[in-house]
């Protein structure tokens, strides 16, 4: 039904106001929004482009530090991985023993919780293998007994500082055992690598968590800037009926834009070191038969734009969230 004025004369409804839209042209509307305000954030990052180059820089760097840091550290522990198989329990038996005696403790050797394997070496084949590898075969023929124990090789899990206080508790339970003469075994420069390598861990959740602010920050005062040199545009979409959420906008899209740039110049810098230091990794690699991390992946990859977009919308939203309360029209 039309509207009609005091007179009693029908009126036509003008204007925005007095339009049904439909969520379809609503939403076209939005998209194509979206879309000038990303091409429009594109191009005055490309006016800049000294500008834009050095923030870009300075985010790529600072994501490319923890990134090279954090694969150091996972190669350290595929490094790591084959030591862990060298960390066995060299078990002594009593000369004295008979064979009921051996597989007994064969037997409670392999129950112990955490152990993995365990393999048995008797008097006769220490003995052989001595000889053949010590050099003094042929001293031990003017000796009337075997003077080599029988010997147990027992395998613990060794994956981190629990596992190695549980080989601890293995150890203490061993030289419990009556039928055990000795027990022998050097995981101290196994517990000072996993040392290192939780060292290493914290110190990159560190390093990545400071440089993450300092991305914050940057991209927080290059909005901050952007902002102040455009007040007095701000002050005109007030004035006109813009939202703050439609002057926010632009500023979004540029601080998204500079994180994801951030991030991907942040993955090349990465490849480029792996590909420099590739002979001497490998090289390293070989020499430890060891499989070497040589970049983060598609997954790491992906993980690493998503925290550059993080940052730079966060930063942006931050900054604007700030000083957007403070331009107000008069």
């Amino acid at each position: 039904m039309a509207a009609t004025d005091k007179n009693g004369r029908e009126t036509t409804p003008r204007g925005a106001s007095g339009q049904n839209i439909s969520f379809a042209h609503r939403w076209r509307g939005y998209k194509s929004h979206h879309r000038a305000t990303l091409s429009d954030s594109l191009t005055k990052m490309l006016r800049e482009p000294m500008q834009t180059l050095m923030t870009v820089l300075v985010i790529a760097i600072a994501l490319t530090l923890p990134a090279a840091l954090y694969l150091t550290v996972e190669n350290v522990k595929a490094l790591g991985s084959n030591f862990e198989s060298s960390a066995q329990i060299t078990v002594y038996v009593k000369r004295q023993a008979n064979s009921t005696a051996i597989e007994t403790l064969a037997g409670q050797l392999d129950a112990m919780p955490g152990v993995i394997s365990v393999s048995f070496i008797s008097a006769e084949q220490a003995l052989l293998e001595f000889k053949a590898l010590s050099g003094f075969g042929s001293a031990l023929r003017y000796l009337e007994d075997n003077p080599l124990p029988a010997v147990f090789l027992v395998q613990p899990l060794v994956t981190d500082q629990a596992s190695l206080a549980q080989a601890e508790t293995i150890i203490a339970g061993i030289r419990e055992l009556p039928t055990v003469d000795a027990v022998q075994i050097d995981m101290g420069w196994l517990q000072r690598l996993h040392s290192l390598i939780e060292m290493g861990q914290k110190l990159v959740l560190a390093l990545g968590f400071t440089l993450g602010l300092g991305v914050l920050l940057l991209i927080g005062n290059t909005i901050r800037l952007s902002i102040q040199s455009r007040r007095d545009e701000i002050i005109v979409i007030k004035l006109v009926g813009g939202t703050n959420s439609y002057v926010r906008r632009p500023f979004l899209y540029t601080g998204l834009l500079l994180g994801l740039l951030g991030a991907l110049i942040a993955s090349i810098m990465l490849f480029s070191c792996l590909m420099w230091l590739s002979s001497s990794v490998e090289t390293l690699a070989n020499l430890y038969q060891s499989n070497i991390v040589w970049g983060l992946g598609l997954m790491g990859f992906l993980a690493l734009m998503l925290l550059g977009a993080t940052l730079g919308s966060g930063g942006a939203w931050f900054a604007v969230s700030r000083h957007l309360r403070d331009i107000e029209p008069r």
